[in-house]
């Protein structure tokens, strides 16, 4: 029986759409915030008639119009079970493992700003790349991968200035978190989940029982004043009794730390809270963009960051289609039920 939702998929420009519907099984697209490769994964009915793609095809999977994945396809896995026919797996990553992005490479591009940096070195590895307009004008005396793939060092810098590193296909992304919007400026939807209406179930921490920093301290060496300096960057709803971040190592100067600092910053806000929600198909959640949880409880409804999106589709009045939202970062508000003892007795 074929997926009762609209959806595309095409392998090398060739639509394999119609071929593929009357033998799918499960259509799972994976979207993530960072480190982690999208996925895509196929799952089809197989009598051997299905022909298999070649490792390295490029894929776009789209549902309900919305273009939800673009990747290359690996090996193609098959398995048999007597009584239950066989099943052909194609699955996908955003972007191939094997090529030029996780070679190591050394080379220096002295008094040049990050985004010079970021397309010299994604050209090396066969790709291009979209830089964050906050972080391209980011300028160091020095850059360098000292043996580090694109990859690796990508996410490095992603890390160290709070931002977030991905490759779909042959084009890479470095951008900032928490803006709402991509490297070119287009707006991320706001995603609602709403008891009762498209909300299917919610598993949310709030806040974690941990205390939260207070601030992060970055200490480095001005070379032009030959003095030790710190920097110090305070977290939005940190604890007033709670410790500080402090950062080894030592930066090059107070530009350096501060974006060090406010690197670590974004990390600690993050790290506050969150949970999963999943909501009926919702094909334009994005990984970092917003999701607003309502009418679920007094003290967990409230505005989160969208970590990772799962859309998962299956055949039939007995399948459905979902979206699996991983949150993050909720807002200061999120959290605290406000209700005083005797508001919930009935009246």
């Amino acid at each position: 029986m074929p997926l009762t939702v609209e959806w595309t998929v095409t392998i090398d420009g060739i639509n394999a759409t119609s071929r593929m519907n009357p033998f799918v099984m499960e259509l799972e697209v994976q979207d993530h915030a960072g480190t982690t490769s999208d996925t895509a994964r196929i799952t089809l009915a197989d009598d051997g008639r299905i022909i298999m793609p070649r490792k390295g095809a490029m894929m776009h999977v789209s549902i309900m119009g919305e273009l939800v994945f673009t990747g290359k396809t690996e090996s193609s896995r098959f398995s048999f079970a007597k009584g239950d026919g066989g099943r052909l797996i194609l699955s996908a990553k955003g972007f191939d493992a094997e090529a030029g992005a996780k070679e190591g490479r050394h080379f220096a591009k002295e008094d040049a700003t990050l985004g010079d940096y970021a397309q010299d070195f994604a050209k090396r590895a066969g790709l291009t790349i979209k830089v964050d307009p906050d972080l391209a004008k980011i300028k160091r005396a020095w850059w360098g991968p000292e043996g580090r793939s694109f990859l690796h060092e990508m996410q490095r810098l992603a890390r160290e200035h709070g931002a977030t590193f991905k490759i779909q296909g042959d084009k890479a992304v470095l951008a900032k978190r928490g803006k709402g919007s991509t490297p070119s400026g287009q707006s991320l939807p706001t995603i609602y989940a709403t008891n009762p209406g498209n909300l299917l179930n919610v598993d949310i921490e709030p806040f974690e029982a941990r205390e939260v920093f207070r601030d992060v301290r970055v200490s480095g060496f001005d070379r032009k004043t030959a003095k030790f300096f710190e920097e110090k960057v305070d977290i939005e709803g940190g604890s007033g009794g709670g410790a500080s971040a402090v950062l080894r190592g030592k930066r090059a100067d107070k530009d350096d730390a501060k974006a060090r600092g406010e690197g670590r910053k974004t990390e600690a806000e993050r790290d506050k809270g969150g949970g999963t929600v999943e909501i009926d198909i919702e094909p334009r959640a994005r990984a970092e963009g917003t999701c607003i949880l309502s009418g679920a409880r007094a003290g967990v409804d409230g505005t989160y960051r969208i970590e990772s999106v799962t859309h998962t589709l299956r055949p039939g009045d007995s399948g459905g289609a979902t979206t699996k939202l991983e949150l993050k970062q909720p807002s200061d508000n999120t959290g605290k039920d406000s209700r005083k003892a005797g508001d919930t007795e009935s009246k």
